[in-house]
């Protein structure tokens, strides 16, 4: 049986204007009260996701930033991860010389060093405002613990500065493209994958116990964990060929969840 469905949710369970279709809503209701836990994993701050919760109606478990926030869906925090302000120094230097956005995460909040007009269409997304923080180097591991470094610039700034944070701090940090044009830096061994597992052996889970939803790079690591991978058909070949089933939408992949279910033999 599968007991817990995952989901992301920017070009999963979300769309670009912020809202849940309510076909997918009704469908993670309907999963919930077929008695199927839930989750949400997303590159997204954990209070971003309760906002997104409050829409549905529901708690979920919720795995934050990637990974470096995991709470139970009691509120009960199993894991939480923030850079070595030194690194975090180093990397955010280099990464404001870029052609781009960048910013800076703690738990609740993003950061930025000065807001231009760029910001405004990327506000309309988010849930809460980006805050600016003038002398962002001289913050970082005094009163700003960042547990993630956004970068947003063209395809090729971004695959160009993923390179060079390779090269640089392989050792130290891992890197998700969490949507086109966006690409994530993490603290070593925080992602989707870590974290979703760490909330199964809470949860007392296998692999084939659980369901998981995405549509980008940074699912990959969840896909990994279940014969029950589900990628929307609007993602890109290589996290495509991640997957083991293709839908167009949540409510399709929860009806197949729902199908799987009904045809094991009940215990």
């Amino acid at each position: 049986m599968i007991r817990l469905i995952v989901t992301d949710l920017d070009g999963t369970l979300l769309g670009y204007d912020r809202r849940v279709k309510e076909e997918d809503r009704e469908a993670v209701v309907r999963a919930i009260t077929n008695g199927i836990d839930f989750a949400v994993a997303s590159g997204r701050m954990d209070n971003e996701i309760l906002e997104v919760l409050k829409e549905i109606g529901h708690d979920a478990h919720r795995i934050s930033q990637n990974g470096a926030f995991v709470y139970t869906s009691d509120h009960h925090l199993l894991h939480q991860r923030t850079f070595d302000p030194a690194l975090a120094r180093s990397i955010y230097e280099q990464a404001r010389t870029l052609e781009a956005i960048v910013l800076v995460c703690n738990e609740q909040t993003s950061f930025v060093e000065t807001k231009t007009e760029q910001m405004e269409h990327m506000r309309s997304r988010l849930f809460f405002d980006i805050v600016e923080k003038k002398q962002m180097l001289d913050a970082i591991g005094h009163d700003l613990s960042p547990s993630k470094i956004t970068v947003i610039a063209e395809e090729d700034v971004i695959n160009r500065f993923q390179s060079f944070v390779h090269k640089q701090w392989d050792r130290y940090v891992d890197t998700f493209i969490s949507e086109p044009r966006c690409l994530d830096i993490m603290p070593k061994q925080i992602s989707k994958g870590e974290a979703l597992r760490l909330l199964m052996n809470h949860l007392q889970l296998k692999g084939e116990e659980v369901a998981c939803f995405g549509d980008s790079f940074n699912d990959i690591p969840m896909f990994r964990l279940t014969p029950h991978s589900f990628v929307m058909s609007h993602a890109h070949e290589q996290v495509k060929n991640e997957a083991n089933y293709v839908v167009s939408s949540v409510h399709e992949a929860i009806e197949t969840v729902l199908t799987i279910n009904e045809k094991m033999p009940q215990t």
